[in-house]
């Protein structure tokens, strides 16, 4: 019996102080292993890795912010809201800010502002650009075009010239905005204007019997190369460009004297002799072929809808708020830009509306004589700015010129 309880102490296990001196000795243990842990400097770089970590997200972070700030100012600059309310109704500031912005790389990127407008690198653009006056109005510069000092906003007539020499005047469609913070309206249309110089809008109704802007004519005159663009153009963009002066005969040095059946180069400069002498068909095919086919912009002759628009902007903005009554103040021929004369027919860095000659535009008169001029000519007191003339598709003499028009393509 003693034997057998001996045998039961035995297989009783691990005893009360064997299993404290077996923690006392895990504890050394374990402050050894914490110890030589510490002295490596495992924890401190552990602590160094969650540093750098955290400073890289910051970094990652505000790099993103940054691009998106970038892509959201560049998209205020050149999107307009399409509705031709003269612009995207957001503004950041003016030209100041917009100078802020990244600068574009090569030709195939376009000016973020108005600065960048104004460098001679334009010229290489291949792309047109949308950028913002002063007052945050929208004007779209096209390729291969650099705007002029002339003016730093529109309601003064912003000046586009190219490599050669030519110059176009913008023409704001659209909600305006002014140094008064004040909003005025420019509406694309057809109108009459009174003895008062008051503007009615008549759209596509036939003016004086038979004044009609068609889309297609089989009167012998030539209409606008493609009016529903031009019209979608002017409103989607906000506005649309004007030469400068009337028309000049590229190549001759001197004044035209008889018609030719050759058509010269044509070219919109200052201080040059005026390209008279030229029918209708002859006009057109001038205007519309003065620049090679781009998708960038459209070159056309005159339209109604351009002229008449460009009136109610001239007496908006101008000095003249019956400019559309105004008749010629020369009374010899004058040179494109009157630079030759001591009083100078211009509103808004645009010459001779009023002056010099009858001009010929793509409306159609359904009458005998089917080709419609425009404007005052020199020495007659009874034609004006908005004055319609109609005349033969053969006719051509000292007093007919034209003027060429322009506008920007929709897609971005």
């Amino acid at each position: 019996m003693e034997s057998k309880r001996k045998n039961l102490r035995k297989n009783r296990g691990i005893t009360l102080v064997a299993l404290v001196i077996t923690i006392i000795i895990l504890l050394i243990l374990a402050g050894i292993s914490i110890a030589q842990l510490t002295g490596t400097g495992i924890f401190a770089k552990a602590e160094e890795a969650k540093q750098k970590y955290k400073e890289a997200e910051d970094l990652e972070n505000q790099i993103l912010a940054n691009y998106e700030a970038q892509l959201n100012r560049l998209g205020k600059s050149t999107v307009g809201s399409g509705d031709g309310t003269g612009g995207s109704g957001e503004h950041s500031g003016g030209e100041g800010e917009q100078g802020d912005q990244p600068k574009p790389s090569g030709p195939t990127e376009p000016a973020t502002n108005m600065e960048e407008a104004k460098k001679d690198d334009m010229y290489e653009k291949t792309v047109n650009s949308p950028v913002q006056d002063v007052y945050g109005n929208q004007v779209v510069v096209p390729a291969g075009f650099k705007i002029t000092e002339d003016a730093s906003n529109v309601t003064e007539g912003i000046v586009i010239i190219d490599e050669q020499g030519n110059e176009f005047v913008w023409i704001p469609v659209g909600e305006i905005k002014t140094k008064e913070q004040e909003q005025k309206k420019i509406e694309l249309n057809r109108y009459t204007f009174d003895t008062s110089g008051v503007p009615t809008k008549q759209d596509n109704k036939t003016i004086e019997d038979y004044c009609q802007e068609l889309s297609s004519s089989s009167y012998g005159n030539t209409v606008a190369k493609n009016l529903e663009e031009f019209k979608t153009s002017a409103t989607t963009n906000h506005g649309y460009y004007i030469g400068r002066y009337e028309g000049r005969d590229g190549i001759t040095t001197s004044a035209r004297t008889s018609s030719t059946s050759d058509e010269n180069q044509l070219v919109c400069k200052a201080d040059a002799y005026v390209y008279n002498y030229v029918t209708q068909p002859q006009a057109s095919q001038l205007c519309q072929e003065m620049y090679s086919e781009d998708s960038n912009f459209t070159s056309d002759l005159m339209n109604s809808y351009a002229w008449d628009t460009a009136i109610v902007f001239l007496q908006t903005f101008g000095d003249n708020k019956t400019y559309s009554r105004k008749t010629s103040v020369n009374s010899s021929l004058a040179k494109t830009g009157t630079n030759n004369t001591e009083t100078q027919d211009v509103e808004c860095n645009i010459y001779d509306m009023a002056s010099n000659m009858w001009e010929w535009t793509t409306e159609t008169c359904t009458d005998s004589y089917t080709c419609l001029s425009r404007g005052g000519v020199l020495g007659n007191s009874n034609s004006y700015t908005s004055d319609r003339h109609n005349s033969s598709t053969t006719h051509s003499n000292l007093n007919f010129g034209f003027r060429p028009l322009l506008y920007c393509s929709t897609e971005s």
